[in-house]
């Protein structure tokens, strides 16, 4: 009896010894600034590659304000050149020139993973962006939501993948909702 209340007593505490390694990826109260390609693709005859900038302020290790940019390089393509060539006439979507948003990043979860003989330290984070798209034509209001993984490459250096949708409406012929995919690869620094 003494044996069995020993080991129950003894069992819950052994199995409490577990070790956890400290974070490796500190994001709290720092600056994480970065650069690097975007695409816009809405379906409205432009092809719309970019270059984006951001800086995400992080409150704590899970939240982030976030400011983002992006220019982009647009042109009409074939099948727009097409419709101009064939009627003379020029589609009446907007080309996309630039976007400027504010927004809340939160990070899902914390992981690590093994690769080639070191850790990659990353987090899973999602967020939601406000702001403007600048057109040829217009100021249109926009908003984006996003998933994506922002992984610790060195104690400074970082790199971020963001899948987004971007939203805005445009004043066309009348007013139209318009939403495209936005993705955003960047490398950047923690300062």
């Amino acid at each position: 009896m003494k044996a069995l209340l020993a080991a129950a007593l003894i069992a819950p505490s052994a199995l409490a010894q577990v070790r956890v390694e400290p974070r490796v990826f500190v994001k709290a109260h720092r600056v994480f600034v970065s650069g690097g390609v975007t695409w816009l693709e809405r379906g409205d005859y432009y092809n719309s590659p970019g270059a984006a900038l951001s800086a995400a302020y992080y409150l704590g290790e899970d939240d982030a304000v976030e400011l983002r940019s992006a220019i982009f390089a647009s042109w009409l393509g074939a099948s727009g050149e097409q419709v101009v060539r064939s009627t003379g006439l020029v589609p009446d979507a907007h080309k996309p020139v630039s976007l400027l948003t504010v927004g809340w990043r939160h990070s899902l979860t914390y992981g690590k993973v093994a690769l080639a003989g070191s850790i990659l330290h990353f987090d899973l984070q999602g967020g939601v962006d406000l702001g403007t798209l600048v057109t040829d034509r217009a100021l249109t209001p926009a908003a984006c939501g996003f998933l994506g993984v922002i992984a610790r490459f060195s104690d400074r250096l970082y790199g971020q993948l963001d899948l987004g949708i971007l939203t805005s409406i445009e004043q066309r012929s009348t007013s139209v909702f318009t939403a495209g995919f936005l993705p955003l690869l960047t490398l950047g620094a923690r300062l």
